[in-house]
């Protein structure tokens, strides 16, 4: 009871101040109330814990994992394919309109159980390429397509 007794009156103290320490004093009530809405929400969890759990918890477990090669796709590359995708503006929320890139980027995450980190460093990464290196993953997807088609013509003959 003596330690919330004297946080009060500590905050009292800092209220009141004036001249060249206002503006720390200021920040310092800031930092203070905000400690008091973390400590009321904590005390409220800890009353209430019905009413801070998940509304969705994730039921879905991915079976499929990425392996991350040097010459293949990596984590970059992921971010090419994420980041065509979003460039394109097709793939629509249930709104109708084009998601934003994070939203796509979550959902390669969610499918391949891996983290991007953050996808718009992942981005600029990308664009921080030399030209010719810039769609490199992109370019390994459309030779292993056109190796595929070429087996496929020999099979034929």
């Amino acid at each position: 009871m003596s330690l919330v007794l004297r946080w009060h009156t500590y905050k009292l103290y800092i209220g009141t101040s004036r001249g060249k320490n206002a503006l720390k004093f200021a920040y310092l009530q800031k930092a203070l109330s905000f400690l008091d809405g973390e400590l009321e929400l904590l005390r409220l969890k800890i009353q209430h814990p019905e009413q801070f759990s998940p509304t969705h918890p994730q039921t879905f477990k991915s079976n499929l994992f990425f392996a991350f090669k040097p010459k293949g796709l990596g984590i970059i590359g992921m971010a090419e394919i994420v980041v065509s995708l979003w460039l394109l503006g097709e793939i629509i929320g249930m709104d109708g309109k084009p998601v934003p890139l994070i939203r796509i980027a979550n959902a390669f995450e969610y499918i391949f159980d891996f983290s991007f980190g953050d996808i718009y460093d992942k981005q600029e990464a990308i664009f921080d390429r030399k030209p010719f290196n810039r769609t490199k993953a992109l370019d390994t997807l459309k030779n292993a397509i056109l190796k595929e088609e070429k087996k496929r013509n020999q099979r034929q003959k």
